[in-house]
């Protein structure tokens, strides 16, 4: 059993990730500005980053924080303020005697002209989000040996799960649909590789307890078009008849497809997935409770 420091628990990823961590058997501390917090901190706050990770002295780090505001999270300054943040709790942790290290990135790093993804393809972000990942990932993954740490960079894809904020796709098409509201999209018919959040946080443990480092996809293997899985929520939800598909302009420089090579998750930290579109939508729709 390892003491893993998490940042990040209350978002999305983090909510599934506290479980995943526990059931794998180990003690989690969470950190962070929500009041619920194991250890209360503000972790754009350098000196406060220094004090609690003094206090915590844990071996093992989950790092999910970062800013994730729906509207401006791909061009705010605050990615910056994150980057820096990010850079100053790694080095702190390392100094405190920390071993090990998951950070989260984003498929947002990749040259998205590119439409199969490995851990090799270029990187050449689209957007100040993703370059600050993409920094933050270089620059951890080449300093690891001299901060003496085992560190993994997941490049995250898309993930879906429960209660998401306005803003996401899958929170928006539930949120419409419980009320019967008509749902504009796109004709649906870009490829994405989708990923229940209870996966990804299987996916976050298991790396954890592996060496495996650098930069390593965090996705399902499969890509499906999006409006696959539009299509899978209206239909559990009894009302195909409110997705409009084709309401809506794709974006000009919306890629056709993006799908991850996950060769290194499945065979390096044994992971595979236990949920498809189907069951996914299924056990999303079960916790968010009763269907229209």
């Amino acid at each position: 059993m390892a003491r893993v420091l998490l940042t990040g628990a209350t978002g999305l990823i983090g909510r599934a990730t506290v479980p995943a961590l526990t059931q794998a058997g180990h003690e989690v501390v969470t950190l962070g500005r929500n009041p619920t917090s194991d250890i209360p901190c503000d972790l754009l706050d350098p000196s406060a980053t220094t004090a609690a990770l003094e206090t915590t002295r844990a071996s093992h780090l989950v790092h999910l924080a970062w800013h994730d505001g729906p509207r401006n999270r791909w061009d705010s300054p605050a990615n910056l303020d994150w980057m820096a943040a990010t850079l100053h709790l790694v080095r702190e942790f390392a100094r405190t005697g920390g071993r090990r290290v998951v950070c989260a990135g984003s498929c947002a790093e990749y040259d998205w002209s590119v439409p199969d993804l490995t851990e090799a393809t270029p990187l050449r972000p689209r957007t100040l989000y993703g370059a600050a990942k993409a920094a933050t990932g270089l620059a951890l993954s080449a300093g690891q040996d001299a901060l003496g740490l085992s560190l993994a960079w997941a490049r995250i894809f898309f993930v879906y799960g429960p209660d998401e904020p306005p803003g996401r796709l899958f929170g928006d098409l539930i949120s419409n649909l419980k009320i019967g509201e008509p749902v504009d999209c796109t004709d649906g018919r870009q490829e994405r590789d989708f990923l229940h959040v209870d996966d990804l946080a299987r996916a976050l443990a298991l790396l954890l307890e592996t060496n495996v480092t650098g930069a390593i996809n965090i996705a399902s293997g499969t890509t499906v078009p999006v409006r696959q899985l539009i299509e899978e929520v209206a239909n559990q939800m009894h009302h195909p008849d409110l997705i409009r598909l084709g309401a809506i302009s794709r974006a000009a420089n919306d890629p056709d497809r993006l799908a991850a090579d996950v060769t290194r998750l499945r065979n390096e930290a044994g992971f595979t997935p236990q949920h498809d579109i189907v069951s996914g939508v299924a056990d999303i729709l079960c916790t968010e409770g009763p269907r229209v």
